[in-house]
């Protein structure tokens, strides 16, 4: 077979033709250019606080399809999920956070009692009333939010920790972008560099509830107010298309405006609507707009979160067809996804370790607390246990750090901010006991605490007190090292106090006595679980019969006494426990040669520890005291859960113990709102009675006692009503507010 070439201009092109099919690849064969580019995709996430969870189902449904993000910008809570996913996580990672996490907690400063120092824990001896009022510059002062954001601070730096090094947010796994309002201008802020974790806490700081953050010299809250749905920010990020979730509040009808809170409310979102609308008029035909249905689910129903996921799941599958035509082929999302995984870095080997000290304390008080991290890779474990002591401390408004990276290594910076109403504060207490039946006592107390006096974190204390037991109080606690586990306390104390004496259930005689107590002590703290404390006392009473026969027992008296005694606590709650355990016991021993008017030896022990299981707790307690040297009758029972029925402080002795048992079950969902009132249902079982004489002591002398009652957990402290029965037919309702033990 003979092949012959064309000749002239028309043959000579057909041969260049020719040559160009077996040279070219076959794409650019087929379509003569290159291929036409994937249009870049934006994702734009609003704020709504608990309805912004809905985010996190729409993600869900994006990546069933094949949909790949290459921009984010989010406001608020919008915020908090596009940054997490900016930084590479997953969603399954995402229902994780969302699901799993204690939201009452999560918008509280107050560290969990339990890993409070011992100083702190005995702020609430008497004083429940959660909320410390600061003096300074001479006035009151409050703090700027309700919340100052440390447990959401600790957490949210956890889940980022694999970009914490990340200062441009254009160099995350997905470029991202934060809003927020500069709160003294009124200016839309758009956070684009820097601490991301800053930036999310910056965006979703609601004025009021949340603390703003100051970042660059902008006092910073939430971005909802300027721009809830930033489609702006995304297109100048550089998106062609757009994906818009908006879970912003509906317009309520005028039928739901029944309140001045719902008109305030409906007021805000006419002002976030309107930016909103303004946001959204910017859609182009080929953008997709989500607004899942979630009706009234408020912005603070935490525990409705997985319903907002799964409402925003549902409510991107009506909108399938639209995100299909932006899916791309399994292999090129998968191959991308691996990208973005590869991109979430191990935690940092750490290299240095600075401390920014914002308070009187000397920096030792802080850097004695911490681990050393130098040379190893950084365990989140152990620093958030760490800063967990520190911000124990109780005069940190906020403990925090970063992760610093440049030629020299990773650095690890820890903030540490003292409290800006501080550092004197007001703290304020009540308690209040009523038993239906012509006996009432009540107490009203202030208590001012001077802290951070010294370097070392000494403090002054001082307390006034009116009503049935008026009082004043002084105290100086001083710890001799910068970890506090050695310290000296000096106090002085002047009260006034009525008891009744009874005999056979009849009253005798009220007596009404006034005692100057001194003490000066010192000691080691192990922890902030124990205590061991040795020191010197002296009382001085004077008692007089108010009503009753002038021949019965009164007079002045002094005391001087040595003391030895240990406190260990680990309580989670000491209004209602329901995890952890306190033990007390206390040796005091008093001699002529001290200059007493009396020689005796006292012991006292008491012991509370609750079990709790699901919504129930049962509560052991149990109590005993004993004189045993010396002719005093010191001890005194009845009252409520201390035989229940019986008078207060009707039986007095030389020896005493009581024993009981109290059931709680917490009524309701405990998911609640952190602002709920828990509700308890419950009843209690009691054992116990006073002797003169140990011969007498037995089980089968044990006076029996119990009570049914309902309690509130108020900002106040707890809130009984109760009804208490004992043998004999001895009958009493209370009404209780306050500390029970």
């Amino acid at each position: 077979m003979s092949l012959t070439l064309p000749v002239g201009l028309g043959g000579r092109l057909l041969v260049a033709a020719c040559l160009l099919l077996v040279i070219l690849p076959p794409a650019v064969q087929a379509t003569g250019s290159d291929p036409e580019p994937r249009a870049r995709i934006g994702l734009v996430l609003s704020g709504g606080g608990a309805r912004g969870a809905a985010h996190v189902g729409v993600l869900k449904v994006l990546e069933e399809l094949k949909v790949p993000i290459d921009y984010i910008a989010g406001t608020s809570m919008g915020a908090i999920v596009g940054g997490l996913y900016a930084s590479g996580m997953s969603v399954s990672e995402l229902e994780s956070v969302f699901t799993n996490i204690d939201w009452n907690a999560f918008y509280s400063d107050r560290l969990p009692r339990a890993g409070r120092s011992l100083r702190r824990k005995s702020d609430d001896a008497g004083f429940l009333v959660d909320f410390d009022v600061g003096i300074r510059d001479g006035g009151l002062s409050l703090p700027r939010g309700l919340v100052q954001g440390q447990t959401f601070e600790i957490a949210l730096r956890r889940w980022l920790l694999p970009v914490a090094t990340v200062r441009d947010f254009d160099r995350l796994p997905i470029p991202f972008r934060a809003v927020a309002t500069d709160v003294t201008s009124g200016e839309q802020v758009l956070l684009r560099s820097g601490d991301l974790a800053s930036a999310i806490r910056a965006s979703m700081s609601a004025p009021g509830a949340l603390k703003p953050v100051r970042l660059d010299g902008r006092l910073l809250v939430d971005g909802g107010l300027t721009s809830n749905v930033p489609v702006q920010v995304a297109k100048d990020m550089g998106a062609d298309l757009l994906i818009v979730v908006d879970v912003g509040f509906p317009l309520l009808d005028e039928s739901a405006l029944d309140s001045a809170l719902a008109i305030s409310n409906q007021t805000l979102t006419i002002l976030i609507k309107g930016h909103t609308d303004r946001q959204l008029k910017m859609l182009g035909a080929r953008d997709v707009l989500i607004t899942p249905e979630l009706g009234r689910l408020g912005s603070t129903a935490f525990e409705r979160v997985v319903e907002a996921m799964q409402v925003g799941e549902a409510s991107a599958r009506r909108e399938a067809d639209a995100l299909r035509r932006l899916a791309v082929t399994r292999d090129t999302y998968l191959a991308r996804a691996s990208d973005l995984a590869e991109r979430r870095l191990l935690p940092p080997k750490i290299d240095r370790v600075r401390v920014e000290n914002q308070s009187l304390l000397a920096d030792e008080v802080i850097s004695s607390r911490m681990s050393d991290y130098r040379g190893r890779a950084l365990d989140l474990d152990e620093l958030e246990s760490d800063i967990g002591e520190i911000y124990g401390f109780g005069t940190f408004e906020s403990v925090s750090y970063r992760l610093n990276e440049d030629q020299a290594g990773t650095e690890l910076l820890l903030n540490a901010r003292e409290k800006s109403w501080g550092p004197n504060y007001l703290r304020f207490g009540i308690n209040f006991e009523d038993d239906f039946d012509g006996t009432s006592n009540y107490n009203l107390a202030a208590r001012l605490t001077k802290t951070e006096i010294n370097q070392r974190g000494g403090e002054l204390r001082f307390e006034a007190q009116i009503g049935s037991r008026p009082r004043v109080f002084a105290e100086l606690f001083q710890p001799l090292d910068f970890r506090s586990r050695w310290f000296v306390n000096a106090a002085a104390e002047y009260g006034r106090d009525s008891a009744i004496l009874f005999d056979d259930r009849l009253q005798l005689a009220q007596l009404r006595s006034r005692d100057s107590e001194f003490a000066l002590a010192g000691g080691r703290q192990f922890g902030n679980w124990g205590e061991l404390r040795v020191g010197l006392g002296r009382v001085e009473s004077d008692a007089s019969i108010r009503i009753g026969s002038p021949d019965l027992t009164a007079g002045e008296s002094d005391f001087n006494s040595a003391n030895l005694s240990f406190n260990y606590d680990t309580l989670d709650d000491n209004g209602i426990p329901r995890f952890g355990t306190l033990a007390f016991a206390q040796w005091t021993s008093s001699r002529e040669s001290l200059g007493s008017d009396e020689a005796f030896d006292i012991g006292q022990a008491t012991v509370l520890k609750p079990i709790t299981w699901g919504q129930n707790t049962l509560l052991n307690w149990w109590s005993v005291s004993s004189v045993t040297k010396g002719d005093l009758s010191p001890f005194a029972v009845g009252g409520l859960f201390t035989l229940s029925g019986y008078a207060r402080n009707e039986f007095q002795g030389k020896h005493a113990a009581v024993g009981r048992l109290l059931y709680y079950r917490r009524l309701g969902d405990p998911r609640t709102p952190a602002f709920d009132t828990p509700v308890y249902v419950g009843a209690s079982v009691e054992a116990g009675n006073v002797w003169q004489s140990r011969d007498d002591i037995s089980f089968g002398s044990a006076r029996h006692a119990g009570s049914v009652f309902v309690v509130l957990d108020t900002i106040i402290g707890p809130v009984y009503l109760a009804y208490g029965g004992a043998e004999g037919g001895r009958r009493s309702a209370y009404l209780f507010v306050g500390q029970t033990f």
